[in-house]
């Protein structure tokens, strides 16, 4: 995994070292573990981080395009 980053706390050399996904109301949200050379680690959001790629789990994927797709579908 190893993506090499910008600690988004002070900006030197990180990498992220884990991803997870934890269910809301809206789906899986995506977050990752990162550490930097400055001994930072932290659990933000995927989307909080500039330059980490999104990664959705297969398991995932499927269903919740599926849900999207239901509620957009009743919503109309």
């Amino acid at each position: 995994m190893d993506e090499p980053i910008s600690c988004p706390q002070c900006g030197a050399p990180a990498r992220i070292t884990e991803r997870f996904w934890f269910g809301s109301t809206a789906g899986p949200v995506e977050h990752l573990k990162t550490g930097c050379v400055n001994n930072h680690w932290l659990t933000p959001l995927a989307e909080m981080l500039q330059g980490a790629r999104a990664a959705v789990p297969a398991e995932v994927s499927a269903p919740l395009l599926a849900h999207r797709v239901r509620r957009v579908a009743e919503q109309a």
